[in-house]
């Protein structure tokens, strides 16, 4: 989301973008609210030179951020011993995703400290925190000694073992147990590095261009053992480095968490990065990066950037390692998120090699090399973007207009200063209904699959674009007495106002979900497409710390705080967090398998209901049933869509494995029966929109192929227009079935 008025509350302000609703809160009243927080905060004096923890900015960075936290977060959580317990917990796991470092010896020693971390947030002396994360360096240091070791051995290869490596669920291994399953993950981490080297060296390249690039990698590629061994270094180098405040970042975000997982603290590094990517001025690979299991993760390709438009990286690819041009690759498995971006942001026209481990390649993937060159993503490359099929209805020729839109875009900044022509995706989708209308187009389809969101004003003036005027969406605050805020729709101007279907996947969040909610509890059209939405229903705000302490005498920028204050709900009353928005015609999807949406995060907010605002429903039940049971059986016979029925089963098979062998010569034929499959998937990806791939090859786009028919079928069963009510209502009746 875009940040541009540092005074404003969020209701004046809220944006919604890439799955997140961000707002800027008043920093004066926080200011005010906090004041008493700095009465007793400790002084440093040349005598007594403070300690790590007693460092007067990070008292006052923990202190704040805990306050703000109990209090103003959408959930309120008190800070007391129940809370310390879930925050002990948090931070190993931050610390350490896989369950590789702390034994449960380590975590049995900690936890004396369990009902003593929420004291440690009043005072903001942090001794405990701090000792934990010096706790787990020593661990670190003692696994890379031990590995480094193993390394030098050498492993034995043709036997028949394994490694679990996804350790979500996994118990904590005891100090005995902790050696064999060090043993196991360097084997396991060495063995992908070996494959990688092998599927290199016999993949098949015709292009002269990247025969040529090849060979200049292989100047500088080490051994998997020396490239094992770097990365350990690398990260642990990476951690001992840290400066306090980043340190603390680790404690603070843990912290947050427990409320949900949209709430966060960002020490300065990591804020800039956020500040970047929110504005839209990122020069890098143009997408939304996460952290799973101590894999940089990406969320969402951004449509028109450097990544989209090379056509290769996906959602739920894994980036492993990062190369610089032709430099040697950095390993960036387990490293922070801040240090990650660091070094995949750079400036534009640079040459940026990702090695990515395919997210639909499963446990057995094996990462292969794409090249990025750096650039700005552009807000034209975001447009609107509008087509217009003709099909045969009743042997007449009839218009289907298709709008897909990436995001629900505004330029804020001449928005505010009032300029005329400031850009606007609903400016840019009323001028496509305006030549819809010229060309006399019959049918609309709407595509917001992959629309991550955007400007909440917008989705309600979009709204508005199909309805006369009324409620859009409802946004409340924690308070049980608190009403709830209603957005309307005031221009009693419809724009278009025939047969609507909206486009829809797991990718469309936050102001693409009110969107469809709107279009569909007003019945004013029908919603297709996965499942269901992401199920992003809550608000976000942005505290620069630095605004609310600037007079305290802080001698460093203490970060910022993103947190939850408030929900989306629906018109009907019905939130749309966790459960999204649930289409009225389901098509299979090769997201299916995935665990992609809101009710997959930790901590997520609860779905709930709230009273109905006042609308008018359409009621459009007859002709959805009638069109769904004609797609179904048309998708049955289709060839198309039963190979992608046989894809989901084996990609789903792919991502319920947990475990990778460890003999080399049975794990190389898992990759090669594997990579037929994600082969197979690639060709078909080829051809469809579903998760990121490029709209531009609309002509094969199955999902909106089938679209294009239910809107044919629809528009060969609209009433025929008469003056006589009791007419006009039998018409309607004899005209819901399909011809």
């Amino acid at each position: 989301m875009k940040i541009f008025s540092k005074q404003r509350e969020y209701s004046e302000s809220v944006t919604i973008r890439g799955g997140g609703s961000t707002s800027k809160l008043c920093a004066g009243k926080i200011a005010f609210m906090l004041l008493s927080l700095f009465i007793l905060l400790p002084t440093a004096t040349a005598e007594n030179k403070p300690s790590l923890t007693s460092i007067p900015e990070i008292n006052i960075v923990a202190r704040v951020t805990a306050n703000i936290l109990s209090s103003k977060q959408f959930r309120k959580y008190p800070l007391d011993d129940k809370l310390s317990k879930q925050l002990l917990k948090g931070y190993l796991e931050t610390l350490d995703p896989s369950k590789v470092y702390f034994t449960k010896e380590d975590v049995a020693g900690f936890k004396k400290y369990e009902t003593e971390l929420d004291n440690e947030l009043l005072t903001g002396d942090l001794v405990i925190a701090f000792e934990i994360y010096e706790i787990l360096l020593k661990r670190m240091e003692e696994y890379q000694e031990f590995a480094n070791s193993a390394i030098d051995k050498g492993f034995d290869f043709t036997k028949n073992e394994s490694f679990i490596y996804d350790r979500k669920k996994a118990e904590r291994p005891t100090k005995a147990e902790q050696k064999e399953l060090w043993r196991k993950r360097a084997k396991h981490d060495l063995l992908a590095l070996k494959l990688t080297d092998k599927a290199l060296a016999e993949e098949k390249v015709e292009d002269k261009k990247e025969v040529e690039k090849r060979k200049v990698d292989n100047l500088w590629r080490k051994s998997p053992e020396v490239r094992l061994k770097k990365r350990t270094e690398t990260l642990l180098t990476s951690l001992k480095k840290k400066r306090d405040i980043d340190r603390l970042q680790f404690f603070l975000s843990s912290l947050a968490h427990i409320y949900d997982p949209h709430s966060t603290y960002m020490a300065p590094k990591a804020a800039a990065n956020f500040t970047i990517s929110m504005q839209n001025s990122l020069v890098g690979i143009g997408a939304m990066l996460t952290t799973d299991d101590g894999y940089v993760k990406i969320t969402s390709i951004i449509k028109g950037g450097p990544a989209d438009k090379e056509g290769h990286l996906e959602a739920q690819d894994r980036i492993v390692a990062v190369a610089q041009g032709d430099e040697e690759p950095v390993d960036i498995v387990d490293m922070p998120l801040s240090d990650a971006v660091t070094l995949i942001r750079g400036e534009k026209g640079t040459i940026l090699k990702l090695h990515v481990m395919k997210g639909n390649k499963g446990g057995h993937s094996v990462p292969e090399v794409i090249t990025i060159t750096r650039d700005k993503v552009e807000l034209k490359d975001q447009d609107a973007q509008e087509e217009i099929r003709e099909v045969i209805v009743d042997g007449k020729k009839k218009k289907i207009g298709i709008i897909d839109l990436p995001s629900f875009y505004i330029n804020f900044k001449d928005a505010a200063e009032r300029k005329v022509n400031y850009k606007s995706s609903t400016r840019d989708v009323k001028n496509i209904l305006e030549r819809f209308s010229q060309e006399g187009v019959d049918g609309v389809i709407v595509d917001l699959r992959n629309n991550g969101g955007g400007s909440l004003r917008e989705s309600i003036q979009m709204t508005g674009l199909f309805i006369t005027k009324g409620p859009i969406v409802q946004v409340k605050g924690p308070g049980v007495e608190e009403a709830p805020r209603v957005e309307n729709d005031f221009d009693r101007k419809c724009y278009y106002s025939g047969p609507l279907i909206v486009l829809i996947n797991k990718y469309s969040a936050s102001a693409a979900e009110i969107f469809a909610a709107a279009i569909q509890d007003y019945g004013r059209g029908i919603i297709l497409g996965d499942a269901h939405t992401h199920g992003k229903g809550t608000v976000q705000t942005i505290l620069e710390l630095n605004s609310v302490l600037k007079h305290w005498g802080l001698k460093s920028d203490p970060g910022t705080l993103k947190i939850t204050i408030a929900k989306f709900y629906r018109i009907n009353g019905e939130s749309t967090q966790m459960k999204g928005v649930e289409p009225d015609i389901v098509f299979p999807s090769l997201t299916d398998p995935m665990k992609l949406g809101e009710k997959y995060l930790d901590n997520a907010l609860e779905w709930d209901s709230i009273n109905p605002a006042h609308y008018t429903q359409e009621d459009l039940t007859q002709i959805t049933t009638k069109l769904r049971t004609v797609s179904e059986a048309r998708r049955a016979k289709d060839l198309k869509f039963q190979d992608r029925k046989k894809m989901i089963v084996m990609y789903k098979d792919i991502l319920d494995r947990k475990a990778n062998s460890l003999n080399e010569a049975k794990r190389w034929q898992e990759y090669l029966a594997d990579k037929k499959i994600y082969d197979k998937q690639a060709d078909m990806m080829k051809t469809e929109k579903d998760d990121n791939s490029d709209k531009k090859t609309n002509a094969n786009d199955i999902t909106l192929n089938e679209s294009v028919k239910i809107m044919q079928d629809w528009l060969g069963n609209i009433p025929k227009k008469t003056d006589d009510p009791k007419l006009a209502q039998e018409e309607k009746l004899k005209s819901i079935k399909i011809k």
